[in-house]
């Protein structure tokens, strides 16, 4: 989901706005009227705070130290002059906000109107996160209550007309070819070949992933706060995001270096109690670093046997995942979930010939070597290429809730070692290539409340943009923290159960957020204690 929280932001997005909050701050209470062109005659039109608010964020797309104003230099027919001019200003007379007043002059004056600008751009197009390009996109839209750019144009003495501008104006072409190519906006409905040719019409494809590969790599400032907005995600599990960030990170590093060999390379074993965030802390980081990956269940793979073609299915996947990049596929990540699972007793004969043939082959896979997959569609014409897995990063997932049962605990510690997972029934040799262990922390009542008070991803807060989208305001008592955790918390399903409480707490506000007249709406103890009730007891009929 799409988080228009300011904490959430990356450090260019937030440069971004800052400066476009520092133009509205300086024109907000200045009444500005222009006289403008439209059609066959001339009006006299005064600018409304959305008028101002949405050109405050056009200006800010060519004078910040965002990319975007990198991209749009080429572009000179719109001078920066003539921008400032328009609502009476001068680049020199712009007062900026003190540093600390930032995030809450946004949640007052942006956050509403930035949701309803986007909007539209979201039912296009998928993106992970929210960028300048992206904003700059949205605001040539005509139907958001504002016309201010339109008439910007159309007031230019060497303008061109206004349905040609909006139609074909190179520098919103542009933007958005860019942010196809560089994968920021995502539609399925584009053609890869359209993008292989805006790629080559650029740079070669060879340069293209050159640069894809060194970028988070190379630029330290970046990693940093790519990694900082993980952890403000996954509250609770900093320390664990942290290392498993590095670890990916280290990989793909190793993936260029020929002078290392591969028992440098990690392979990760990752336990926790189910609801402490493996899997999608994993995914968060590869989301962050452009990294292709693949998730499957060893449950599957023991159900059926893990013999031929099943292993090269997951290759195949990964390069599909990877849009037909075999060099990125090849760096990509396999999440071989529910592993432990593959664990045997040795006095179950059947089970034990089938979990066994599941190990061997995962001891050939992330031994790396060359598999030939079939990238064809077509079931009558094959078309292979060779996929060497020696660059593939592992991360295996496990519970391990029978063997934390049954470890001798002192003080809420315990500890997994390699030869608890032998002991268990997993094979010595496939244990033996795991060389990084990691875990997640399990979720006490104070960790819960922290998830649902300081994660940007925070269901509460879900709750509230879900509220805001209707226009509508959310008014939380200050004990209705408290109540949903101990809900959730009761669930023992960990970060999961907040979730899980907060959908059932969603369902009982439905109709009063859909269809109701009220702006205001109340989350309080009474509430939500009467929701859970209704959800989780049932009544017998006698």
């Amino acid at each position: 989901m799409l988080h228009f929280t300011y904490e959430n932001f990356d450090e260019e997005t937030k440069e971004y706005l800052n400066k476009a909050m520092d133009i509205y701050f300086s024109i907000e209470d200045v009444e500005i009227t222009k006289k403008l062109k439209e059609f066959n005659k001339t009006i006299n039109y005064t600018l409304s705070k959305l008028d101002k608010k949405i050109f405050s964020m056009f200006i800010s797309s060519f004078i910040s130290n965002a990319n975007l104003s990198n991209l749009l230099k080429e572009y000179d027919d719109i001078k920066i002059d003539n921008l400032f001019s328009f609502v009476n200003i001068e680049k020199k007379d712009i007062r900026p906000l003190e540093s600390n007043r930032y995030s809450e002059y946004y949640d007052k004056k942006f956050r509403l109107d930035l949701i309803r600008i986007i909007k539209k751009e979201t039912s296009k197009y998928s993106f992970n996160e929210l960028r300048p390009e992206i904003i700059f996109h949205s605001l040539k839209q005509i139907d958001i209550g504002s016309k201010i750019i339109e008439y910007f144009m159309n007031s230019s003495e060497d303008c061109i007309s206004v349905d040609r501008f909006f139609s074909i104006h190179p520098c919103f072409d542009a933007i958005e070819i860019y942010m196809k190519i560089k994968r920021i906006l995502k539609n399925e409905d584009i053609e890869e070949a359209y993008l292989i040719e805006c790629d080559s019409s650029l740079e070669s494809n060879k340069e293209l992933e050159t640069k894809e590969f060194t970028t988070y790599i190379a630029n330290k400032k970046d990693l940093l706060y790519k990694l900082d907005a993980i952890k403000s995600k996954f509250v609770g599990q900093e320390e664990v995001t942290k290392k498993l960030f590095y670890n990916i990170i280290n990989n793909q590093n190793l993936t260029s270096n020929k002078s290392l060999n591969d028992g440098e390379r990690s392979i990760i074993f990752l336990d926790g109690s189910s609801g402490t965030g493996k899997t999608a802390i994993t995914v968060e980081i590869t989301n962050k670093l452009n990294i292709p990956l693949i998730i499957s269940s060893a449950v599957n793979y023991s159900s059926t046997g893990y013999y031929g073609d099943d292993i090269v299915n997951i290759l195949k996947r990964l390069y599909k995942k990877a849009n037909n990049n075999l060099k990125k596929a090849e760096r990509g990540i396999i999440i071989l979930d529910e592993f432990d699972k593959l664990a045997y007793n040795r006095e179950n004969g059947c089970a034990l010939d089938m979990k066994k043939a599941v190990q061997q082959q995962l001891l050939d896979f992330t031994g790396g070597g060359i598999y030939e997959i079939n990238i064809s569609e077509n079931t009558k014409r094959e078309k292979k290429i060779e996929f060497d897995t020696s660059k593939l990063t592992f991360i295996f997932l496990g519970a391990l809730t029978e063997l934390r049962e049954n470890k001798a605990i002192n003080n809420d510690v315990y500890t997994i070692e390699p030869f608890d997972l032998i002991s268990i029934g997993l094979e010595k040799e496939l244990v033996g290539r795991i060389n990084t262990f990691l875990h997640t922390q399990e979720y006490s009542k104070y960790d819960l409340l922290k998830i649902l008070k300081e994660s940007t991803i925070s269901p509460i807060k879900s709750f509230e943009n879900w509220i805001i989208s209707y226009d509508k305001t959310l008014i939380i008592e200050d004990n209705v923290y408290e109540t949903i955790v101990d809900a959730a918390h009761k669930l023992n399903t960990g970060a999961r159960g907040l979730q899980t409480i907060m959908n059932n707490i969603r369902t009982n506000y439905l109709e009063e957020v859909l269809i109701g007249e009220d702006k205001i709406i109340h989350l309080d103890e009474s509430r939500i204690n009467n929701a859970i009730e209704k959800t989780f007891v049932r009544k017998v009929r006698k």
